[in-house]
Formats: C-alpha cells, structure tokens, sequence
C-alpha cells in the first residue's frame, strides 16, 4: 500500500471518528480519488473493525458495550428502586402528550405503568422492549425510530435514528443514564447514545432523568446535556438511596431532585 492510501485511510478515520458518519460522495470529493477507491476503503477499513458500511457511506464502529452495562445485566440491579422511580414518573404524564421513552430498564418500567393506565398517548422509542410491551395497547401509538440494531442493549442507533428524532417534538422525555454527578452531569459510555440523548433533550419541552441511587455520583466516560444550560423544566427523579450531598450539588445545577422511598 502506497503513503497516499495510508494518508486516505487515516483521514477517513479522523472523519468518522469525529462526525460518526461519512458519505461516499464527500469522501470521493475529500480525498480527490474514484468512488470505487473510496468504497474499497470503507471495505478495508470495516474488516479493521474502524466503521460499518451503510448504503451510501459508513458510521462509527463503537467498542463493544462492558458487560456491566448490558441490557440483561442491567435489568438485573436495584428493581424495586427502578420501579419506585417509574411510579413516581408516571404521575407526571398527562393525557393526549406526545413523549420519548429512552431504551433504558428504568423507562422500561415506567412503560410497563403507562400500559396500565388509561391515559390515551404517543409513545415514541428506539427501544424493542418497549414498543413490545406497548404492541398490545390500542389507546397508545407507538413511534418505534429506527437504524442500526444494537443488539446488546436491544435498541436502534445511528444517522437515520438520529435524522428522524430531529424533526420530531415531544412533550415530554423520560431518560435512563449510566451515571449523572454534580461535578460531569450526565454520563454515558458510548458517543451513540450521547448523541442521540442530546437530541431528545434538544427537542423535548421537559426533561425527566430516570435514575436510582447507584447511578447518583457515578461519572461514565461520555459527558453530554449540558444540564446547566437547560433552561426548561427539568428533573431528577431517584430513591433515598442516593447520596444527599450529590443530590444537593445536582440541585445547584437547576434540576428539580423528587425522591422516592422503597
């Protein structure tokens, strides 16, 4: 292989690194080389285990997901707090709102309430488990957003995910997260969930974070939010197991902290 193609392969990976997509007709402009050269490094790239190839491009190969941090194991911890939390959470749902569940096991049990009530809704998701659990209720219609399947963690993820949740608005969203801290805010470990987290924040008029006491002061790899700069409704909803001096540092943030006993 020549120094120019390294040099070009390099550059792809600067690329979808940092945007997390690349198409072939701004690479072919880019890199100043025929679509058949570019698509031959995408190929290569790919087998490196750098991108996924897409039609038309390629988005961002990310680590595999820690084992802690999978859907399965996950649903494991803490289940009386997460469905605490989801009882206090579905008391502020109201009738006819248009509201984003994200693919976290605490939203999940929130589903499972709003399964219960009578409360006619427009659910929209990337998660499986939760347009599952919806599939049968005919007073609420479910928005199931797709893309890329994530099958750790049972969701769908990339550009077209994103694309599609930037022309939407929702009234409300209801948040899980790997971690939230006074010091970071929130946290998570992948920069596919960071940005779509930050999309769904964007275009919701109130924001809810979903999250027991073990996620309280946790710090993850990716910061995302801006919590601070959020100037609309927003809340922290925990249990008592959550440490007061953090929950006192995330309400000097602006959040609304509601607590609830187990």
């Amino acid at each position: 292989m020549g120094i120019n193609s390294i040099k070009r392969k390099e550059m792809i990976r600067v690329a979808v690194a940092g945007c997390g997509e690349v198409s072939v007709p701004k690479l072919v402009k880019r890199l100043g080389v025929s679509e058949v050269t570019v698509r031959r490094y995408l190929e290569e790239l790919e087998k490196e285990g750098v991108l996924t190839r897409t039609y038309g491009g390629a988005v961002k190969t990310e680590a595999r997901i820690s084992p802690e941090f999978l859907f399965t194991e996950k649903s494991r911890r803490n289940p009386a707090e997460k469905k605490a939390i989801a009882r206090a959470a579905v008391n502020l749902v109201r009738e006819g709102e248009t509201i984003f569940l994200d693919s976290g096991t605490t939203p999940l049990e929130l589903c499972r309430l709003l399964k219960e009530s009578r409360l006619r809704l427009t659910i929209a998701t990337t998660s499986l488990p939760v347009a599952f659990e919806l599939s049968p209720v005919d007073k609420i219609k479910v928005l199931l957003l797709g893309g890329f399947l994530r099958r750790d963690l049972f969701d769908f993820f990339g550009p077209f995910s994103q694309k599609e949740l930037s022309r939407l608005t929702f009234n409300q969203v209801f948040l899980g997260v790997d971690g939230i801290s006074g010091q970071e805010g929130l946290t998570t470990t992948d920069s596919i969930t960071a940005l779509l987290e930050e999309t769904v924040i964007e275009r919701s008029q109130k924001i809810n974070i979903l999250a027991d006491h073990s996620k309280i002061g946790h710090v993850a790899l990716i910061p995302y939010g801006n919590i601070q700069g959020i100037t609309k409704t927003k809340r922290l909803i925990t249990d008592s197991g959550a440490a007061p001096e953090e929950l006192h540092k995330l309400k000097k943030l602006g959040l609304e902290v509601i607590v609830v006993k187990v």
